[in-house]
């Protein structure tokens, strides 16, 4: 979630994943672009998006700060962030750089655990990068604010719960499309487009998990609807047959699942296996990561939907899937929308540094004043003031063990 290693991710992702069914930190890593040594992928179990090393910043480079697992549970979800982010620095630096600097990408590794990532982040900052790219795990974000605005440094958040831009924070950039309106339109797509009547919800019981209950719930009662089920699930669960039982045993017609990809996946085996992919499933974005479908076979994906901000190698713009396809040869695997979210940022960051330079109180500002409408590889940006930037949102459903873009919307923010 390089190039030797990734090769191996889909593999030990497999064999985490199977492990799991069938029973149920703290390194740092930089690289300039071009000129990497990987690193062995095999002794951490999981890994991401950039397991490479090179020598330190030459002075005067400029540092980029990466923040998010490389190892643990969420290293494959996360692993996007290093690639996009990799790509977009590689392709600056065959261009001369920035206002003719280097672009070094630094990163910290979270071990998918929150105290990790609080201490990465302030490993990170301790290093005086000039912009961090954060984790993609809400949890994770909300507990690193008070340091992130301790540090004063521009922090580039992928995570998505809405909370996250509303503490005031003057250092957050948020280019995902947040979770104000995602879990809304997933449920009400659930019952007004697969015409379902008695919807049950499952989700991980975290940040992430607990703020799509809640907006779904508002939606329901809105429209005089309850839920047939509401389960959870933690984290770390490889086993939801449980969860799944009681929703075979309400009845449900249609489930909204917020999970993982590792669970995502988990689940979407086990639905088949209780004999329940007739009940139709609308998965939060995960469920279409190509690292989810990866790890699934013999349909066992057919005919989900999901939410999520961009499917990049679907995009109807030839320039959108042109870049996917550059990305899929580099790395082995398919863009998703953390990657072009990533490489996305980035090249907003260099926009800003030529337009302002390194101040990061006036890179900010400079985003917030001047990506209006900007329409990237994984989304279409529009800042606000407490930093949200993401406003697009895509339907997919897969079909033939691919993702196929239903419509896209984008919204107000």
């Amino acid at each position: 979630m390089k190039k030797s290693a990734f090769v191996l991710l889909g593999i030990v992702l497999v064999v985490v994943l199977l492990a799991g069914t069938l029973a149920g930190c703290g390194g740092s890593t930089t690289t300039t672009g071009a000129t990497t040594a990987t690193t062995a992928a095999a002794d951490t179990g999981t890994t991401s998006g950039d397991t490479t090393a090179t020598s330190a910043a030459a002075t005067g480079d400029l540092v980029i700060g990466g923040v998010y697992g490389i190892t643990g549970k969420y290293a494959g979800g996360e692993a996007g962030m290093g690639y996009g982010t990799k790509m977009a620095i590689e392709e600056l630096n065959a261009a001369g750089g920035i206002n003719g600097q280097k672009l070094v990408y630094d990163i910290e590794d979270t071990g998918s655990e929150q105290a990790g990532a609080v201490n990465a982040f302030n490993r990170m900052a301790a290093k005086k990068p000039v912009a961090i790219f954060n984790t993609c795990i809400s949890g994770y974000t909300m507990a690193q604010l008070p340091d992130i605005a301790k540090a004063q440094i521009p922090t580039y958040c992928f995570a998505d719960a809405p909370d996250i831009s509303a503490q005031g924070n003057q250092w957050i950039l948020r280019p995902s499309t947040p979770d104000k309106v995602t879990p809304s339109m997933a449920v009400k797509f659930a019952v007004e487009e697969v015409k379902g009547t008695k919807v049950a919800i499952l989700y991980v019981n975290n940040d992430f998990g607990q703020v799509w209950d809640k907006f779904m719930l508002e939606w329901l009662a809105g429209q005089k609807m309850k839920e047939v089920a509401n389960e959870t699930f933690g984290p770390d669960d490889k086993d939801m047959t449980a969860q799944l039982n009681k929703v075979k045993q309400s009845g449900a017609d249609v489930m909204v699942v917020v999970a993982d990809p590792l669970t995502h996946a988990a689940i979407l085996k086990q639905r088949m296996q209780l004999g329940l992919s007739e009940v139709a499933y609308v998965g939060s974005d995960a469920a279409v990561y190509p690292e989810t479908l990866a790890l699934l076979t013999n349909g066992e994906a057919e005919g989900i939907y999901s939410l999520t901000a961009s499917v990049p190698p679907q995009d109807p713009d030839p320039k959108v899937r042109e870049w996917a396809a550059k990305y899929k040869e580099l790395y082995g695997i398919d863009a998703d929308t953390i990657g072009a979210n990533a490489y996305d940022a980035v090249m907003i960051f260099s926009d800003a540094v030529k337009a302002v330079g390194t101040d990061g109180a006036k890179i900010r500002a400079w985003v917030i004043e001047n990506v209006q409408g900007y329409k990237g590889m994984g989304n279409t940006y529009r800042f606000q003031a407490n930093g949200d930037g993401g406003t697009q949102m895509t339907v997919v459903q897969i079909v033939d063990g691919q993702p196929k873009i239903l419509k896209t919307m984008v919204y107000a923010n």
